[in-house]
């Protein structure tokens, strides 16, 4: 019997991100900085579908290293409550061995995982409401699958310093293989010293229950992230750092860490430009 087994079982049971559980992984720098907290959060175009207005449109470009060999790129382009993403991540080149130990792989298979989504925000008084739909696509070895997901996020705006949050994603068939997240959420902001505190809960249909934690730090041109999530069976510490360059374009860079793993670290590197 192949060793295949072996390799397959290690990503799954560390990483569970192959096939439709890839949509738990971050697709941004501001979700990796974040630890995936934010979804109360007063000006994140990337969390929920329940997106706030900004002055400008704002086009988005990252490339996404997570642990292992795991890598992609995402993109996303915002205007007047309308968001456009497009998420890939993969690997490739993993090698198949019999048992019987050899120098040549009997064959090297690939997995890749593709997100396109769509969502708009609208106001309602003192509440933001969004809808989103997703077309996920994912090739598993050799197995492709495709599917139609719903998101659904509403922020209620309680005071310019106080809001809070629902998101439910992912949402499709009984019988769908992608799995659900739904969280509820608020942010603290305090406009003295330009911060924002976030926090969440979240159920997975893959981790279960979970605790998510941001904070935000603006400073002149330089804004400073840290996030923290804990679940059963998986822990993450994250940071980021945010440039304003011309008070047109901004580089991200993020780094997260998977607790109790030798999975190794992952960085986002991401530029936003406003049009």
């Amino acid at each position: 019997m192949m060793k295949i087994h072996i390799y397959i079982l290690f990503t799954l049971t560390t990483l569970q991100a192959i096939g439709f559980d890839a949509v738990n992984i971050f697709n941004s720098p501001n979700d990796l900085a974040l630890s995936g907290s934010g979804v109360a959060s007063r000006n994140s175009i990337y969390n929920s579908p329940a997106i706030s207005k900004h002055e400008n449109s704002t086009i988005s470009f990252s490339a996404n290293k997570w642990v292992q060999n795991f890598s992609g790129n995402s993109f996303v382009f915002y205007k007047d409550n309308f968001r456009l993403r497009f998420n890939s991540i993969g690997v490739e080149d993993i090698k198949i061995y019999d048992e019987i130990p050899s120098d040549s792989p009997l064959d090297i298979i690939s997995s890749h995982y593709l997100s396109f989504g769509l969502s708009k925000g609208f106001y309602l008084k003192s509440f933001i409401f969004g809808l989103g739909a997703n077309f996920q696509y994912s090739q598993l070895f050799t197995e492709n699958l495709s599917e139609v997901t719903f998101d659904i996020g509403l922020k209620k705006i309680l005071s310019d310093s106080f809001r809070i949050g629902l998101l439910a994603k992912n949402l499709s068939h009984a019988d769908s293989e992608t799995p659900n997240n739904y969280s509820l959420g608020c942010s603290f902001y305090n406009s003295k010293i330009n911060s924002e505190l976030l926090l969440d809960y979240n159920y997975s249909s893959s981790y279960k229950g979970g605790i998510h934690i941001g904070f935000i730090q603006k400073i002149k041109a330089i804004t400073l992230n840290g996030g923290y999530s804990i679940y059963d069976s998986r822990t993450t510490f994250s940071s980021g750092l945010e440039i304003n360059i011309n008070k047109r374009y901004n580089f991200l860079y993020s780094i997260l860490s998977l607790q109790d793993s030798n999975l190794g670290l992952s960085h986002y590197f991401g530029l936003e430009i406003a049009i």
